[in-house]
């Protein structure tokens, strides 16, 4: 598929997308269904959108399983065509991955009967992030020039909408990070009180007896934290 082919209506499409679908990642999803529809002649090819942000890499959506499992088991590795595409915001082709040794831990690990080549296209985000559109196919050399020109005039038509989307999936992880971090705080302000009344000790002598249980049994303050309350609570 050209790269006016590919643009022809795509605007159209996004547009619908993003008044249709329910929410942000049913947009996502949908997006990178009609990206593997657009940027494959034959329908072999999946896609998968990826995000690398505070150097931990994430798939955002895929087109299906096939996708999802390559894009996770590539965020696994750390290595990959897609991540790299990503980190130097420039698409990255690998035409065979039988062949290719440029990333041999991730490559010698993937399911080549149904991956053969991949295309990480980057596309430009507002935020400190870096992502990637991903597409998998099972046949060897899938892309050629003017597909790899197409995906990424298509990465370019869809930027705006995706980094809508991807602002909107980073802030709902930054609030459960927050959560997440609150309720951790929570438990070990809980777990020091526990051990101020057991011990009629000031909170900084509270506190440092938690850290050094901590830190003499390698296991993480909050988890030492969870166990006093837990303790506590399970005493009649």
């Amino acid at each position: 598929m050209t790269e006016q082919e590919v643009l022809s209506d795509v605007n159209d499409d996004l547009f619908a997308l993003l008044t249709e679908t329910a929410g942000i990642q049913e947009f996502l999803d949908e997006f990178a269904v009609m990206a593997a529809q657009r940027l494959s002649s034959t329908g072999d090819a999946s896609c998968a959108i990826t995000l690398v942000r505070r150097k931990r890499a994430g798939t955002l959506a895929a087109s299906d399983d096939v996708a999802r499992r390559a894009d996770e088991f590539q965020n696994r590795f750390h290595k990959g065509p897609c991540l790299q595409a990503a980190q130097t915001q420039s698409s990255v082709y690998c035409r065979d991955t039988s062949t290719d040794s440029r990333w041999p831990a991730y490559l010698a690990r993937l399911d080549s009967g149904h991956i053969r080549s991949i295309l990480g296209v980057s596309f430009a985000l507002e935020t400190s992030g870096m992502a990637a559109l991903n597409l998998y196919s099972s046949r060897v050399d899938a892309f050629d020039p003017a597909g790899i020109r197409a995906a990424e005039a298509l990465a370019e038509a869809a930027s705006s909408s995706l980094r809508f989307a991807v602002r909107a999936a980073s802030a709902d992880d930054e609030r459960h990070d927050l959560e997440a971090a609150l309720s951790s705080r929570q438990t070990i302000n809980t777990a020091v009180g526990i051990i101020m009344f057991q011990n009629k000790c000031s909170q900084a002598d509270a506190l440092a007896i938690l850290q050094r249980a901590s830190s003499s049994r390698n296991v993480k303050l909050r988890l030492v934290a969870e166990r006093v309350v837990a303790s506590a609570t399970e005493r009649p």
